[in-house]
């Protein structure tokens, strides 16, 4: 679950505040304002046409070209490394192109440059939890990077990132950066439609995770609509891949045959699921 620490930067800025209050009072009675002249007016009118300008006439960042093959960012893989070597030779096998992120490379930086890579399937193998705090109860996905309260000021002052905890009612444990759905619309670069399967609890427990990685340009999101547990995600996932990839069913087909072969995890009775709905009939091609 995610926990917000970010008090100390509030209390931050409400003491400055009050201190240039106190200031204002101590000292002289402000002038008042001249007058902004014509030519003051002039000059701002001509700025801001040059700036429109600039922004329709600038040369666009060329599109971001898909690679062929799959991306996997493992977060578990110092303490249980079979899944990815597995997938890793099941890909290999097929001659797909793979290219893996483990542990400590998982960082804040790291997701925002996660489109830059340009796969055209992304498998996350991270934790995830959810910001009860919003009433949006969206889902934020776990680094492996420690919290503090003094890096991504911006991003946690616009609560694209907060500080989380895989389990809160440990006062044992460090705090990690975790990001959410703001942070995901902010990425570098677009997904040009590539297939994200976050293989984690909670990441479909409501569609706001999901529908900003479509707004970034993601065909599909398929994930957990609850908690689950590693052993059950891992064989649920291998199932997912070998449907997609090997039998080529499509991504309603694919996820049918997962609940039917590995069915929902009985300790939280969680669904696999697939956001949006009309990306059902859609197929994982152009791999190889």
């Amino acid at each position: 679950m995610i926990n917000v620490k970010n008090k100390c930067l509030l209390g931050n800025r409400v003491r400055w505040l009050v201190s240039v209050s106190r200031r204002t009072r101590r000292g002289k009675t402000p002038k008042p304002k001249r007058k902004l002249n014509r030519q003051v007016y002039g000059l701002i009118l001509i700025t801001l046409c040059i700036l429109v300008l600039a922004y329709f006439l600038w040369p666009r960042a060329a599109p971001i070209p898909v690679n062929k093959g799959v991306t996997l960012v493992d977060l578990f893989y110092s303490s249980s490394p079979r899944f990815t070597d597995d997938i890793t030779a099941f890909l290999d096998a097929k001659d797909i192109t793979t290219n893996t992120f483990k542990d400590a490379n998982i960082t804040v930086d790291f997701y925002r440059q996660l489109p830059q890579y340009g796969y055209s399937l992304i498998v996350l193998r991270v934790h995830a939890g959810v910001l009860e705090s919003d009433p949006d109860k969206p889902t934020f996905l776990f680094t492996e990077e420690p919290y503090n309260t003094y890096e991504y000021l911006v991003e946690q002052l616009s609560e694209q990132v907060q500080s989380g905890k895989i389990n809160p009612d440990n006062p044992q444990e460090a705090p990690v950066f975790t990001v959410g759905p703001l942070f995901v619309r902010s990425m570098n670069g677009h997904f040009n439609d590539s297939i994200v399967i976050l293989s984690s609890c909670l990441g479909l427990y409501t569609n706001e995770l999901a529908r900003a990685f479509i707004d970034q340009g993601a065909k599909a999101f398929i994930s957990w609509d609850e908690k689950v547990g590693l052993a059950h995600t891992d064989e649920a996932c291998m199932v997912l891949l070998h449907s997609l990839i090997e039998e080529e069913l499509t991504i309603s087909e694919a996820v049918d045959k997962v609940m039917i072969d590995v069915g929902p995890d009985i300790a939280y009775n969680s669904v696999l699921c697939f956001y949006p709905q009309e990306a059902g009939n859609v197929k994982l091609v152009n791999l190889r």
